[in-house]
């Protein structure tokens, strides 16, 4: 009977997939930190060529805070939104970000010609 019940409610409680973003900035970056940390967590990735200029960002609950971003001549602050289904960005000048957990888009690979033999 425990089993039951326990199955039941562990399959009632919400499960929310949030959206992990990576954001690129044109100069690199000393450090990054959160406002509220228990929304979003931050972390500088270090590429081959150690220019540290991708952050990567994954929300942990729903709600609103800000990204503070170190680079080395000043500080950027921008405004990040988590909901269940969508994930919203405000990001500055000079800062770009792409959808990690995105599926590739799906194309057509064009068939060859095809050549007719001459008789």
């Amino acid at each position: 009977m425990k089993k039951i019940l326990l199955t039941i409610l562990l399959l009632s409680t919400p499960v929310f997939a949030f959206e992990d973003y990576m954001v690129i900035s044109n100069q690199p970056v000393k450090s990054t930190s959160v406002q509220n940390p228990e929304i979003l967590d931050s972390a500088v990735l270090f590429t081959i060529d150690n220019q540290k200029k991708d952050i990567i960002l994954t929300p942990k609950k729903a709600g609103k805070t800000k990204v503070i971003v170190d680079l080395y001549n000043y500080t950027k602050k921008f405004d990040v939104k988590v909901s269940e289904n969508k994930t919203t960005l405000d990001l500055p000048e000079g800062f770009n970000a792409f959808l990690m957990d995105s599926p590739p888009k799906a194309y057509d690979i064009p068939k060859p010609p095809i050549y007719m033999e001459a008789k």
